[in-house]
């Protein structure tokens, strides 16, 4: 008779507006269901993470750096240590919180054991979740996916750079729009091997590039005429002059990843760097700026 399974719980307190955010990446570090908890100030929450046992210390580290990444935007936070639980049959119940997803007028972001029933109106980007840095279902993903629906002449703008590619969801969605070929980059070792995996289940390895390495060191690659990033408000901060650097002139720019005000303070930043910038969509709290190098 098989061991039974061993259960651990993460228990993190944090300003609401992140916990969808933190919730699109814990599934893909392994966890196999969250909570949210009400707090005493409504702006906060308690999310309870659930892991195997076997994968809890590592989903516990890598929330600790993930919230750390996110700096002083997402402060005040607190994370509990695992926790032992008893079991919970979340192998099977998480597969009921993620039905296919339509994403603007042409695309539908879908698990595998749905991928069958796509209809041929939706351009599908096949996602594994639970295994995978992003589910898509955060306002900062889709308004990117949406942004590159508009994006013309998409075939002819040579490869495209993807920042952060975490799940490689962003890759698939401008494969699938058009684009011949995008060069994906990402830091974590694990998010790199599940960008890959998804990417080969959507039959596209031969036209998305998946490559381990920190930004900017990009070797002889680039200018391109445009770049995905989808990552957060620091990374604007700190990386903005090697980031303009790699727009193409009159290549694009789609920046996201951005809570609050923080959207009008990177188009700023943007245009005093020479781009015409602005925030061209907004949705629960996140902002996608949209510039262009003239």
């Amino acid at each position: 008779m098989a061991e039974p399974e061993h259960w651990s719980r993460l228990d993190l307190e944090l300003p609401l507006p992140f916990a969808d955010w933190v919730s699109a990446e814990l599934l893909g570090w392994g966890c196999v269901g969250i909570e949210l908890g009400d707090l005493p100030d409504a702006s906060r929450v308690r999310l309870s993470a659930f892991f195997l046992d076997v994968d809890a210390r590592s989903g516990y580290r890598k929330l600790n750096h993930f919230m750390d990444a996110l700096g002083e935007q997402a402060l005040p936070w607190e994370l509990s240590p695992p926790e032992p639980v008893a079991p919970v049959d979340w192998a099977n119940e998480w597969r009921h919180h993620f039905p296919p997803m339509e994403v603007g007028r042409r695309l539908v972001i879908v698990p595998p054991w749905d991928a069958e029933a796509v209809g041929r109106d939706r351009l599908p980007i096949v996602l594994q979740p639970g295994m995978a840095f992003g589910t898509g279902r955060h306002p900062s993903t889709t308004l990117v996916l949406e942004a590159l629906e508009q994006v013309a002449d998409l075939d002819q703008l040579g490869t495209v750079l993807d920042i952060g590619c975490g799940s490689g969801i962003l890759s698939i969605g401008a494969v699938r729009l058009g684009a011949q070929h995008v060069l994906a980059i990402d830091y974590d070792a694990e998010a790199v091997r599940s960008a890959r995996e998804n990417i080969d289940r959507n039959g596209l390895s031969d036209r998305i590039t998946v490559a381990g390495q920190r930004f900017p060191d990009l070797g002889d690659h680039g200018p391109f005429r445009l770049v995905m990033a989808n990552v957060y408000f620091t990374f604007f901060e700190q990386q903005l002059p090697d980031l303009v650097g790699l727009v193409a002139e009159g290549g694009r720019l789609l920046a996201s990843g951005l809570e609050g005000e923080e959207g009008g303070r990177v188009a700023e930043r943007l245009r005093a760097a020479g781009l015409e910038a602005e925030v061209s969509q907004s949705r629960q709290g996140w902002s996608l700026v949209e510039a262009e190098r003239l």
